[in-house]
């Protein structure tokens, strides 16, 4: 009876261990997918990165002028239900110079396909007290296929968790301290 229950014990260890090595097999590093995505999506990146960048600058700054005109449509719209006594304020000037290069800008390339056609980012800034709060970007194209950011008060998207907040490409580092 106990040489049954040991052989029946390293039987079902024995499918674990090959289980979870077929597994690990099959998973995709997130690094090795940005990788592939970056050099696939290069155009894509190119111009989305630039705009990211623009957006990032009058979004610290608060220039609801300049923001306005990179925001979709729905954007446009939620901004004006939600602050429509700002939209003729540039509330900040030269906040971003300010900063001195202490920001993180990162495309989450990984996440880019072709079916969704949403370009991530996130960048990060230190607050009043230093410590560092992230905003999030999210690009796509509109009806006209130009490329616009899909809310002023973009939110994290679901697919980015704590397990995968840091692939991606860092567009700009934060400088070591």
């Amino acid at each position: 009876m106990f040489k049954k229950g040991m052989l029946g014990f390293f039987l079902l260890l024995a499918m674990t261990v090959l289980m979870v090595a077929c597994n690990s097999d099959n998973e995709e590093d997130p690094s090795d997918k940005s990788d592939d995505n970056a050099k696939k999506y290069s155009g894509v990146f190119e111009e989305t990165d630039a705009i990211a960048r623009e957006f990032m600058v009058v979004k610290i700054e608060q220039n609801y002028p300049e923001i306005l005109k990179y925001l979709s449509s729905e954007g446009v719209d939620e901004l004006k239900e939600k602050k429509s006594y700002l939209l003729d304020s540039h509330e900040y000037p030269n906040r971003f110079e300010e900063l001195e290069d202490k920001y993180e800008l990162r495309r989450y390339d990984n996440f880019y396909n072709d079916e969704k056609g949403e370009v991530y980012y996130r960048y990060r800034t230190p607050d009043d007290k230093e410590v560092l709060t992230n905003s999030w970007i999210i690009i796509k194209q509109d009806d006209d296929n130009e490329w616009k950011i899909e809310s002023y008060y973009g939110e994290r998207p679901g697919v980015i968790n704590d397990s995968n907040a840091e692939t991606g490409t860092v567009l700009h580092e934060l400088p070591e301290d």
